[in-house]
């Protein structure tokens, strides 16, 4: 939902299924400044002309809400906007179920962070990145020590902990309230004890710190975070170029998985799955999955016996055909029973 400044002259727009429609409802002056008031105070963070700007996420009417917010002097007034966030804790079965994630995707998806693979969930605003990677959250193993590390609170933190994971947030600072910058967060999350790793989003100087800890190897545990980019391409200019990443500790990362918002030939979520290749002159990307139409597809690569991720996964004395087998299994587990019966769809 939008609250546009001058909130006392500008209707409210809801946003449903993609679509923006304007309501016959309009904020009163004194209406926008309780609300300012009340995410001041339950967010812990400053709004005023000092710092004009808010990003938080806050509790209205017994729901998560993310708010961002704008005041003078960079804007006519106050102005919002509102994204509710389910209480429902998604997992990847769920999004199997309502088609996000294709269950091949999730079986190998599963696998992987299970094993400790290095993953990102790349795709622009409103794509689900941080709902996919909260589901990815649940497959790591049960005995393994999590650190996540967010600026605004939306991982389903609280969800894993009252199923007895060992989950230990950090804040990053905004600008306010009690925190630390994302830098030191991770260098504090690093001294924690080994373990999972999670970034809410990578888009900063931290950048250069989690992949020096992924280069040399901090611990046989997943390193997963969310970053914009529209493919492994963009996400390796993004970091590298943008944020000042080597390249070689760019090639730390194992796989890439991009997502789409909703399209109109009605594809949705995965919008590729591509595995990162070093090599001398950089690193490469071969993909697993790709979406031409509306779902995302197997390239044949994994059962071509032809995938780097595969065999990297592979315990010890394990072979290639043994990682594949247990990603089949997991994919039949993932999948309801008349989604696995499709889910070995023919390779391209």
């Amino acid at each position: 939902m939008f609250a546009t400044a001058p909130v006392a002259e500008t209707r409210l727009r809801v946003r449903v299924d993609g679509e923006t429609y304007r309501t016959n409802i309009r904020l009163t002056e004194r209406g926008v400044r309780t609300l300012a008031s009340t995410f001041r105070r339950t967010s812990g963070r400053a709004f005023s002309r000092a710092s004009p700007t808010l990003d938080a996420t806050t509790t209205v009417a017994d729901r998560r809400v993310r708010v961002a917010g704008v005041t003078e002097p960079v804007s006519d007034g106050v102005g919002f906007a509102f994204r509710g966030h389910d209480e429902e804790s998604f997992r990847l079965t769920d999004l199997v179920e309502n088609g996000s994630v294709p269950p091949r995707v999730a079986g190998l998806l599963s696998v992987a962070v299970e094993r400790g693979a290095a993953c990102l969930v790349a795709g622009p605003r409103g794509a689900g990145k941080t709902t996919t990677l909260g589901a990815l959250l649940w497959e790591l193993p049960r005995t393994v020590r999590t650190v996540v590390i967010e600026d605004t609170p939306e991982l389903p933190v609280s969800a894993l902990q009252a199923a007895g994971r060992d989950v230990q947030p950090l804040r990053t600072e905004r600008g306010d309230g009690p925190s630390v910058d994302a830098t030191a967060a991770l260098r504090t999350a690093l001294r924690l004890g080994d373990g999972a790793l999670v970034v809410g989003e990578v888009r900063g100087e931290e950048a250069g710190v989690l992949y020096e800890a992924m280069r040399v190897g901090g611990g046989d545990s997943a390193v997963l975070g969310t970053i914009h980019g529209t493919g492994g391409d963009s996400v390796r200019e993004r970091l590298v170029s943008d944020l000042g990443v080597p390249e070689s500790a760019f090639a730390a990362t194992d796989l890439v998985v991009t997502l789409d918002p909703p399209t109109a030939d009605g594809g949705r979520g995965i919008a590729a799955v591509e595995e990162v290749r070093g090599h001398e002159d950089g690193v490469a990307f071969e993909s697993l999955f790709l979406r031409e139409g509306p779902t995302a597809t197997a390239t044949g690569r994994i059962d071509r016996g032809a995938s780097h991720l595969v065999e990297s996964l592979s315990h010890a004395g394990e072979s290639y055909a043994s990682v594949r087998e247990t990603i089949r299994d997991r994919t039949a587990a993932l999948a309801p029973p008349d989604l696995a019966a499709g889910s070995a769809e023919p390779e391209r």
